[in-house]
This record gives C-alpha cells, structure tokens and sequence, in this order.
C-alpha cells in the first residue's frame, strides 16, 4: 500500500474524474510516473471499433466514452491486420498512444514532465504471457 496510486478506466479513457485523478497524484501525492497500460484483449478498445450505430445502442455512459476512445483509433489500419492478435495490439497501442497525447494537453502535468519531476510511458500488458512492453515515453 502507498507504493501505487492506480487510476483503472474502461479503456484508459481520460475524461473529467480520470484526468482529476491523475492531477491530484501529480500535485498533491507528488507521484514521479503517470503509465497509461493498455492490454491484451482489451473489451472497451474492442467495443469502439465497432461501428457508431452499435455503439450509439449502448448505455448513454459507454457510449459516450467509447466514442472518445473512437476518436483515438484507426479502424481502417488496424483492419488491414490479417492476424487478429495482431489486430488487438494495434487497436489497443493506438488507444494508448490516444491517451497519453491527452495528458500533453494538461499544462500542470506538462510542467511537471519538463521540469523532470514527472515521467509518462505508455505500455501494452500482454495478459496471456505476463509480459508488459513499454513502448512510448512523453517528453518536452
């Protein structure tokens, strides 16, 4: 306990509660790294793949926030994969890397990494080997 602060989100999706969440571990629990994660056989990066139509038949939450990780991704890329865990760990990098240009936008955050007070990575868990891959550092 006290070792993690852990902000775990349907798809890493940043919104109000999730980006206050990670604003208070940056300024007030002085938190050295912010890791988006995404992972293998991720449901909620899946689901925004699907087309609007289907997505606009969910519950009005999880539409909205599957719409938000729809922005991030493209499909069309994505499907020209044959394989599908392939596929997968596209959709699921792209929502990552989607996520992690969110914190950019965030001035207190952005301070904090350009002062060096602050790391933000971007990783992909694979779950069938255990295996976490960090592929993606943020920096000024």
């Amino acid at each position: 306990l006290g070792d993690l602060f852990v902000v775990r989100v349907a798809g890493n999706a940043l919104d109000m509660s999730t980006t206050a969440s990670l604003q208070f571990a940056v300024h007030h629990l002085k938190v050295k790294v912010l890791m988006v994660m995404g992972h293998e056989a991720c449901g909620a990066v899946r689901a925004a793949g699907l087309p609007i139509k289907a997505i606009e038949g969910e519950p009005q939450a999880l539409s909205s926030c599957l719409k938000v990780i729809k922005a991030g991704l493209d499909c069309d890329r994505a499907e020209k994969l044959k394989d599908h865990r392939a596929r997968d760990r596209e959709m699921v990098v792209q929502n990552v890397y989607a996520q992690l240009d969110g914190l950019t936008h965030d001035v207190g955050i952005m301070e904090k990494v350009a002062k060096g007070e602050l790391l933000i990575v971007g990783a992909h868990y694979e779950l069938s080997s255990g295996i976490v891959d960090f592929f993606s550092e943020v920096s000024m």
